[in-house]
């Protein structure tokens, strides 16, 4: 049984375990380091489904969904789908595949979090988790993991500030490092911040500098599939020109590094003000730091880099890939946890304020954030009415001074306390907070030792009946003979990805073309008389997945030039 690390981003997912000491990153998706977080739900059956380079590599992106982690945690569905749902198909495919390069189940992991994630995102993504089969060690902020990664790598003691810039969101951590001690500071970020944002001001400035009209919401994520590539183009220094097909036209785009400069300013100015908020926040200043660590797939772009040098006016970071580094230290913390080593020890802080709402729709705050978790935090509440029997609690999460302006997490009502003039009974309430900065609350009248307690679940995201009938299904099959089920999963496996590889074979050059279709004709052979071993068969898939995945962004990026799609092809 293995324990992995497992980054879950918004674009991008990355899975890393542990050999000899050192975290490496495993190949999942055709043999890359990251897995793109894309789920297609076949256009005539939603069970076909296909996650990563292969959803990409689909032409129907009205069935197609992008950057769900945006989503987690509310009750929008997709395609019939919640969220968590979508995330546990990403973890799913991640972890069957992974364990599958591994030779080994994976049994558990360390999964990480936007520092700024919210009581009901962080449970929303546990319970994506579960419904993958995954048991979650610990969820620990990204900036934290990412941190971790560079203490291990670095051995250096000091004050460092985290700038984690990804595809969806952004954080800014500031933490203290002393002999395998990570104390964060303060945190702070944007869920709704990220590369994704720049991607559409770029699309929105092509599309009205091509004067195009209205377009689908089909094509219109094809043409920030277009766009995003041509931003990683442009980030060599060079201009970018492609063909973008919409409604049946083909539109030139175009791209500078001046103008990618231009539109990507206001954003990255405004992770500078969010750090600002940190570093006073942490009471510290820019030369109190000794240095920045870059994090995030957008740290890879020059003019991000060179901005933030320049701003911050300290060293940057950058030795560690920044799409790994969040993998890597959740890797480093799965194998702390499982083998107690002691000698990295982790404290991080609440991201957002927690309190109860007072008579008159005020906040009585009770812990603060970048409070250090885990954490225990009390307070004394009373009745405010005669012969008052019972006191209702309203749980928010928030910085604002009113609760209608604070996010709801959770209400519960403490009854039967004892009738008696207002002011008289004493009502203890207990905030708790564990390793990952879940909440638990209890409610004690001290007279009588009447209580409550709730752990506090999200306010939308699946219920619990849909989460219990979900894993009972998923886990129907789990007292079959393993060798059975080992081969019928590899059988079904080897039928999907032939359908996949029959339909590009012929945009692959000799001679692999020939080295592939070889392969494919003895995969059907052997799935066919059910004599050969599961084994055999998902070497020969990875065998087969390692020759294609060399030139599957290439063919990639030629059918989204080359492949429109017609208005009437897609589903209403």
């Amino acid at each position: 049984m293995l324990t992995v690390g497992i980054d879950l981003g918004t674009t991008a997912t990355v899975i890393a375990v542990m050999r000899d000491g050192v975290p490496q990153t495993v190949p999942v998706d055709n043999g890359r380091k990251t897995t793109p977080s894309v789920v297609n739900y076949g256009e005539n059956d939603a069970d076909d489904v296909a996650v990563g380079r292969k959803a990409l590599s689909k032409t129907d992106y009205a069935h197609t969904v992008f950057s769900i982690k945006r989503n987690m945690g509310s009750r929008d569905k997709f395609f019939g789908k919640f969220p968590e749902e979508i995330s546990a198909e990403i973890l799913s495919y991640v972890k069957e595949v992974a364990e599958q390069k591994l030779g080994d189940s994976i049994e558990a992991a360390v999964i990480t979090v936007p520092a700024h994630f919210s009581d009901v995102q962080r449970t929303a993504t546990k319970r994506a988790a579960s419904l993958a089969g995954i048991k979650v060690l610990r969820l620990i902020n990204e900036p934290t993991a990412a941190a971790i990664a560079f203490g291990l790598a670095e051995k250096t003691n000091g004050v460092y500030a985290v700038y984690d810039f990804g595809g969806g969101t952004f954080d800014f951590s500031i933490l203290r490092l002393v002999d395998g001690i990570f104390q964060v500071l303060a945190t702070g970020g944007d869920n709704y911040l990220g590369g994704d944002d720049i991607d559409k001001a770029i699309l929105e400035y092509n599309i009205n500098q091509c004067c195009i009209g209205k377009i689908t919401e089909s094509e219109r994520l094809r043409a920030k599939l277009v766009v995003k590539s041509m931003k990683e183009q442009c980030n060599f220094g060079e201009s970018v020109e492609k063909d973008c097909v919409l409604d049946g036209k083909t539109y030139l785009f175009r791209l500078s590094p001046t103008l990618l400069k231009e539109l990507s300013a206001k954003y990255i100015e405004r992770t500078f003000e969010i750090a600002a908020q940190v570093f006073s926040d942490a009471k510290l200043s820019y030369s109190q730091i000794d240095g920045i660590l870059m994090v995030g797939g957008m740290t890879k772009m020059q003019v991000v880099k060179d901005t933030t040098r320049e701003h911050f006016k300290t060293r940057i970071f950058d030795n560690i890939d920044p799409e790994e580094v969040v993998a890597f230290g959740a890797a480093i913390q799965a194998d702390s946890i499982v083998n107690k080593n002691r000698n990295t020890l982790l404290i991080d802080v609440v991201p957002l304020t927690l309190g109860i709402e007072t008579f008159g729709g005020g906040v009585d705050r009770i812990i603060y954030r970048n409070t250090p978790i885990p954490t225990v935090q009390t307070r004394e509440y009373t009745t405010y009415s005669d012969n008052q029997t019972g006191i209702k609690f309203h749980v928010v999460q928030g910085e604002r001074a009113l609760a209608k302006d604070c996010r709801s997490i959770a209400n519960f009502e403490l009854k039967g306390i004892p009738p008696a003039v207002r002011g008289t009974p004493k009502v203890e309430v207990r905030f708790a907070i564990d390793v990952n900065g879940l909440l638990s609350v209890s409610a004690c009248e001290k007279n009588t030792g009447i209580e409550q307690n709730i752990v506090v679940e999200p306010t939308s995201g699946l219920t619990e009946d849909e989460m219990i009938s979900m894993l009972e299904s998923a886990l129907k099959n789990a007292a079959q003979d393993k060798e059975k089920s080992a081969y019928i999963s590899a059988k079904m496996a080897a039928e999907r990805q032939i359908s996949f590889w029959e339909s590009i074979i012929d945009e692959i050059p000799e001679p692999e073309r020939n080295e592939v279709g070889k392969e494919i004709e003895w995969l059907k052979e052997s799935i066919s008389d059910d004599k050969t071993e599961s084994k055999d068969i998902l070497s020969t898939i990875n065998k087969i997945d390692d020759i294609v995945g060399r030139f599957l962004d290439d063919i990639i990026s030629e059918r989204l030039s080359k492949n429109p799609i017609k208005i009437s092809e897609v589903k209403k």
